[in-house]
């Protein structure tokens, strides 16, 4: 101490609370440095395959506990607007530490927040600028210290002060998994784009390396570790290996400013498949000479993430936007041909005029009575639709989105009308699926006869979001305000 009974070891006053607080903050980092954490949904409908929803179902939809998420403004043009709990994609993800659960959940109050599962106590509550409307993605990054060990990558918009025209957009950022500090950002410069905003949730290729597609059309490789991540604007930005657009000069013609990719990439033989917004599919390299390599061109406006399937082909949502056709559900071989189109009806809901803006699922990653090939998907016109995604409608052949080509059409198992629209994305483990709509949430289970059988509702919020299962527990997040958890 010095002559005024001051500490100078931290190089300012001392007071007990604050060595207490230290004291503290060392105890819980040491406490966590050889904690076991295993990530059980990692990213955006499970992991890098977009294909994984939990582990087991419940067969009821009671509540068993609901937390409140709060909510932020966000400005959309020059209005300002506000918002409630958490929205379209919105995914919980769910987190295994040292016996204990914990989700992941981005709202729209502009924080990310950690809650223990068991009871919705939130752990900690990061804000980040504006509000998130993606997925989280979770990676461990290596190395000796716990806090910069952990990462969350985390999208939003661009910053409810940012100036859209000349300043910075920090809509990217890396946030530590244990304690919720903010440890990197990054700028999504401006382009043709009318967004700088990041819905996407990103894809981690090794240790040290992850991509992701931002709205302002850069698909981007970078370092999510901070020990690379360099100041810039005041903040340290992350590492960026490399940066490519995935829109045209001749989409601008077509599209105008809507330029955006929303979509989260599926990993597929070294490879990042992107749905990008400019209705077209890349294979997307990620090395040194990587770059937008084979396309499949087919118009529309992509919103949706695309499934990996057990006989190795991708299922792509179709919005109607920009096509004279239909919008609808596509499989197709990565870097080959289409196998079929399922065509939805031309039906107006809010902004969207038809086909399907969240993800379709499918069920091979689970055993159960019922066949492992089966998928589903509901439009906006608040149809759930079961398919055998390996089997075609004999002799039938429908037009496609531009209804330039005629293709095969799936076979159709069954069909249910829910109460009204969706965006959302219904999960499907097994002979169960669960699926959120603007005002409710359902749960199904297929019968032997490949029949769909409604087992539960829960009435009344809006689910945008995805919801999240694990250990028969429903995790859905509403725009009402609140993250629900559900079960038997």
């Amino acid at each position: 101490m010095d002559r005024r009974g001051r500490n100078v070891l931290l190089g300012g006053p001392f007071s007990m609370n604050r060595f207490l607080l230290l004291l503290t903050g060392l105890t819980f980092l040491a406490k966590v440095s050889s904690a076991q954490i295993t990530p059980r949904i990692s990213t955006y409908l499970g992991d890098n395959q977009r294909n994984y929803y939990g582990n087991y179902a419940p067969t009821a939809l009671r509540v068993k506990w609901k937390t409140p998420l709060g909510s932020g403004k966000t400005r959309i043009g020059r209005k300002t607007v506000s918002w409630r709990g958490a929205g379209w994609t919105g995914q919980p993800l769910v987190i295994d530490e040292n016996g204990e659960t914990f989700l992941i959940q981005g709202t729209l109050s502009h924080a990310v927040k950690k809650i223990r599962a068991r009871d919705g106590k939130v752990i900690w509550s990061t804000k980040v600028g504006d509000v998130i409307k993606g997925t989280p993605t979770f990676t461990d990054v290596g190395g000796n210290d716990p806090e910069q060990r952990y990462i969350l990558i985390v999208g939003s918009r661009k910053g409810l002060q940012a100036d859209f025209i000349n300043g910075p957009a920090h809509s990217l950022h890396g946030i530590s998994y244990l304690t919720g500090k903010r440890l990197w950002r990054h700028n999504s410069r401006r382009t043709h784009s009318n967004t700088r905003d990041v819905d996407a949730s990103a894809v981690v290729i090794s240790k040290g390396k992850a991509c992701i597609p931002l709205e302002n059309g850069y698909f981007t490789v970078f370092s999510p570790d901070p020990r690379k991540a360099r100041p810039k604007d005041g903040f340290p930005a992350p590492k960026i290996h490399k940066q490519y657009l995935l829109y045209r000069d001749r989409d601008i013609t077509t599209y105008g400013r809507d330029l955006a990719c929303e979509s989260s990439p599926t990993w597929y033989r070294g490879k990042a498949w992107v749905a990008a917004g400019v209705g077209r599919v890349y294979s997307c390299g990620v090395g040194t000479f990587g770059g937008a390599g084979w396309s499949l061109d087919v118009g529309g406006d992509l919103n949706g993430s695309m499934p990996l399937t057990n006989d190795s082909h991708l299922l792509l949502g179709i919005e109607k936007q920009y096509i004279s056709g239909q919008g609808g559900v596509m499989k197709f071989k990565p870097g080959g041909k289409v196998s079929w189109y399922f065509p939805l009806p031309n039906k107006k809901f809010f902004e969207w005029q038809g086909g399907l803006v969240g993800s379709p699922a499918v069920n091979h990653r689970y055993r159960s009575s019922v066949s492992q090939d089966l998928a589903c998907f509901v439009g906006v016109d608040g149809v759930l639709t079961l398919i055998n995604h390996k089997k075609l409608q004999p002799g039938v052949t429908v037009p496609g989105p531009r209804r330039k080509n005629q293709y095969p059409s799936p076979l159709v198992l069954d069909q249910v009308k829910l109460p009204t629209g969706s965006i959302s994305s219904p999960l499907f483990l097994g002979d169960k699926i669960i699926v959120g709509y603007d005002n409710g949430l359902d749960l199904y289970q297929v019968t032997p006869a490949n029949k769909l059988q409604r087992l539960a509702r829960l009435p009344g919020p809006m689910f945008d979001a995805t919801p999240t299962v694990w250990n028969g527990r429903v995790y859905a997040a509403s725009k009402n305000g609140y993250l629900y958890c559900l079960g038997n």
